[in-house]
């Protein structure tokens, strides 16, 4: 039997696939015949099930109980009664603002099957909770588009780059980090056709290789010099597009004044902020000069460092001023993924996260996710958190500063995780509640392009697993809302729900088939004010795209993009990106799939000032916390900075400080990029010795 399915995780792809199933139990995931050609799964998506029969899955509940405190396998009723007693206990005690939301990256791309969606539905129910805001991919890119472009809606569709003469990756691993299915197949054909491809990133990534692209070094944390630098050497060209800054921009004379400005930001100046030779710099500088349209990739990477605000603005700038906004082919710069400008294909709904009937005031907090474990230990919170409800999510791998999570989670009263494995993050838990895999419930998934995908229960789940729209409605029968929650229906209820009002004609048939596909292919954002700014004015106070921005000063930042040094003298600089193996901290209990070729990077002439040998074990260090990891030596990294796969679960030795497993949280700090309180683990600042 061939069952159409999706990932629906926090994988970047969204892809077509179909779990071939024998015998009640799946035997391969390949890709769906009936997706395009340019769509493709990847390593993840194909071994799925490895995780749905992972001989470690939960398959009971487990609380933690008697006077020795450990978690130990109980029955639903007792797992769900305790949960119940101690969500009231704490509401009635401190108020319901007291239960702060974590997870959500379990299922993210689910109509229904969305941990984020489900938790606020059911916490809203509740009463009320502390919300975090925010997210620990895209938070400061998500915070400044809107003050360049005065919406979010600035994505393009994969399909334009077929009309690109200039495709540069800026910080962008397509190869590993997917950005939905077809576009890495797109770079491919694009760099058939002869396009020039240019990848600006500290190291040589899987995606330098499989597009044989041009490679640019640069230092982390510095691509708004560079990109300041390629501006000024345009414009002292007379190579920008005027008569596009004219008509569509407002306040590139100030931002122009700043380039001006001693130091002037000419290549020679980024060359020695960035590490890069000048040489390299002028060959994106001719590379736009000589082409048009030009799209600009940026990587969710630049984003996350301190001035990532910055940086994101700097390219919206970059192809606003090249005249690259709003048309097929180029980009605007903003974020790697998002909405676009048209509404969701099939207009098809999906499970709110509100309930506006709520038979009492909903009661709510805000604060950034990206530092929710310093409001939990500093005691600036009134009232302060004293739960958790964690639905698929492993914040004490992913969070920053694992010590400190650990610390601020360890300190709670109470917490419950929803989770297929015993993660470091259930491992800490009262309650953890073992939860259905995307294999083994039903779903429609949103993914990254204008087309819907149908993932059909394929295997049924293991006895004693429940899905977590199950495991909600049983919480909310004991807390007096079913009805509320579930609005009457059950999964396969709400799914021919969303499906009723939808341009979806044929529900069985996009249900057998698994793929529904939009009419547009070719979307490009902002290209409705591009081809007529005066009756699309921007949601902006000028109604054109912001280079210099009032509203952003206001906000806590300077008015346009500039560069800002953060670099701490002395230390190595450490970028921590995704495996290609692993969707967040996702498949590293897979042995199977964790890259053999891991371990920490460094140039190989840093190496040898060090006296550091290849496959030597080596010791990083920030502040207190360490890692022990054994060095990979390479050429194809930028001097002075080190490079780590995010993900791998810590083994934290008995000094409890010292990480053995490499897991590079331990040394990422909590301090946010500001003024948009997200993430900044690329400017992670370490120290490197050889072990003694």
């Amino acid at each position: 039997m061939r069952i159409p399915v999706s990932c629906n995780k926090d994988c970047g792809g969204g892809c077509p696939l179909i779990a071939e199933v024998i015998g009640g139990r799946i035997t391969k995931i390949t890709d769906n015949p009936l997706k395009t050609q340019w769509m493709k799964g990847c390593a993840r998506g194909y071994n799925a099930a490895k995780l749905t029969y992972h001989p470690e899955r939960l398959l009971k509940p487990l609380m933690r109980t008697g006077p020795d405190a450990v978690l130990k396998e109980c029955s639903w009723d007792a797992a769900l009664d305790f949960t119940v007693e101690k969500l009231l206990e704490i509401k009635e005690t401190f108020g319901p603002e007291a239960v702060v939301r974590l997870g959500g990256s379990g299922s993210c791309r689910g109509a229904l099957h969305n941990t984020s969606t489900l938790s606020k539905r059911f916490l809203n129910l509740f009463g009320g909770y502390t919300e975090t805001t925010g997210s620990y991919s895209s938070a400061a890119v998500s915070f400044a588009t809107p003050f360049v472009y005065g919406t979010s809606n600035a994505a393009i569709d994969a399909g334009t780059l077929a009309y690109s003469e200039l495709i540069i990756l800026w910080g962008a691993n397509i190869a590993e980090t997917r950005f939905g299915p077809a576009l890495l197949s797109r770079l491919k054909e694009a760099r058939s056709r002869g396009v020039r491809i240019i990848v600006v990133d500290p190291r040589k990534s899987r995606t330098v290789r499989s597009l044989d692209a041009e490679w640019v070094r640069i230092k982390p944390g510095t691509d708004s010099a560079m990109m300041a630098a390629v501006i000024y050497e345009l414009d002292k060209r007379g190579a920008l597009n005027y008569g596009f800054i004219e008509r569509y921009c407002s306040g590139f004379e100030e931002f122009n004044d700043w380039l001006n400005r001693a130091p002037v930001k000419n290549a020679r100046w980024a060359s020695d902020i960035c590490g890069t030779e000048a040489s390299d710099i002028i060959r994106i500088v001719d590379a736009y000069s000589q082409s048009h349209p030009v799209a600009l990739i940026p990587g969710l990477s630049i984003q996350r460092t301190l001035g990532g605000e910055d940086a994101a603005r700097m390219a919206m700038v970059l192809q606003s001023v090249t005249g690259n906004t709003g048309i097929k082919g180029g980009s605007s710069g903003a974020n790697i993924w998002g909405p676009m400008p048209h509404s969701r294909c099939g207009k098809l709904g999906q499970l709110p996260e509100d309930y506006t009937a709520a038979a009492q005031p909903i009661r709510k907090r805000l604060i950034p996710v990206y530092t929710w474990a310093d409001r939990i230990l500093d005691g600036s919170l009134s009232p302060p958190i004293r739960a958790a409800y964690n639905c698929g999510g492993n914040y004490l791998v992913q969070g920053a500063d694992t010590l400190l999570s650990r610390r601020a989670f360890k300190s709670l009263d109470f917490s419950v995780t929803h989770d297929l494995f015993m993660t470091p993050t259930a491992a800490e838990s009262s309650v953890v509640l073992p939860a259905a895999d995307f294999t083994e419930r039903s779903d429609i998934v949103f993914p990254e392009g204008n087309f819907l995908l149908y993932s059909a229960k394929a295997v049924e789940p293991p006895s004693g697993v429940k899905t977590d729209y199950e495991i909600f409605t049983l919480l909310s029968e004991r807390l007096g809302f079913k009805e509320e929650f579930t609005g009457g229906r059950d999964e396969t209820g709400w799914l021919r729900h969303f499906m009723q009002n939808s341009e979806i004609s044929d529900p069985e048939e996009f249900m057998s088939r698994g793929i529904f596909y939009g009419n547009e292919h070719e979307r490009v954002g902002l290209s409705e004010f591009v081809k007529d700014p005066e009756a699309n004015p921007l949601q902006t106070p000028s109604g054109k795209i912001e280079i210099c921005s009032a509203p952003y000063e206001k906000a806590g930042g300077s008015p346009f993009p500039v560069y800002t040094n953060f670099k701490e003298e002395g230390m190595f600089s450490l970028i921590t990106p995704h495996s290609f193996l692993k969707i967040n901290s996702q498949f590293a209990n897979v042995p199977s799939m964790t890259d053999r070729n891991s371990g920490l990077l460094i140039n190989s002439s840093d190496a040898a000032a060090l006296n550091i040998s290849e496959g030597e074990p080596v010791i990083l260090s920030r502040n207190d916390a360490k890692i022990r990891i054994n060095a990979r030596l390479t050429d194809d990294i930028i001097s002075g900075t080190l490079c780590l796969e995010a993900g791998t679960w810590p083994d934290i030795s008995a000094d409890m400080c010292t990480d053995t497993a490499g897991s590079p949280n331990m040394l990422t700090s909590s301090e946010p990029t500001m003024p948009s309180g997200g993430a900044r683990t690329h400017s992670t600042f370490v120290k490197i010795e050889r072990e003694a």
